[in-house]
């Protein structure tokens, strides 16, 4: 009889121990991210205003009603490479301005542009200062603006595009 209750319970204690196992790993993640983004901008999202790349002038605060997805990265960074396809393919549709964090001259950072065949928009911030008024410190990172102005999500290290798709739909209602 012992030996058949134990069958019966191998079951139970292995989706036990597999539940706790993924409620464990999902809390590790969520706590990353939380001391991750600890020191990033919160509330109304600081001035954001420069030239893009090709000529077109930039002025978050002239933005329209629609959340918009602003992206530091840098050109020596790995995993803004990685990341990069998913935001140009989120440009196509959202509102996305990027910065590029202390990447070298204008026609530096166009020509990693075209090397990677990246059509995004592009702030150059060659001495770091938008990124410091943004309290950015690791790249990528990413912010979710809503149309009030105010920063509804942030992230720092490599993000999904799904999950910044989903942050960008749900900043329309939120």
């Amino acid at each position: 009889m012992p030996v058949e209750k134990d069958r019966q319970d191998r079951p139970r204690k292995r989706l036990a121990s597999r539940v706790f196992s993924v409620v464990s790993i999902l809390t590790a993640l969520l706590l990353i991210h939380l001391w991750q983004t600890r020191d990033l901008v919160d509330g109304p999202a600081p001035a954001l205003s420069g030239q893009i790349l090709g000529g077109e002038r930039f002025d978050l605060h002239h933005q329209g009603e629609r959340p918009l997805l602003v992206h530091f990265w840098a050109s020596w960074c790995p995993v803004c490479k990685l990341e990069s396809g998913g935001i140009a393919s989120l440009a196509r549709d959202y509102p996305v301005v990027s910065v590029a964090m202390q990447s070298g001259s204008e026609s530096e950072v166009t020509e990693f542009l075209g090397q990677n065949q990246l059509q995004i928009p592009v702030i150059n911030d060659p001495d770091g200062k938008l990124a410091a008024a943004w309290r950015v410190s690791g790249v990528p990172t990413s912010y979710v603006i809503g149309g009030d102005g105010r920063v509804k999500f942030s992230s720092v290290g490599y993000t999904l595009p799904l999950t910044l798709r989903a942050r960008l739909w749900l900043a329309e209602f939120w």
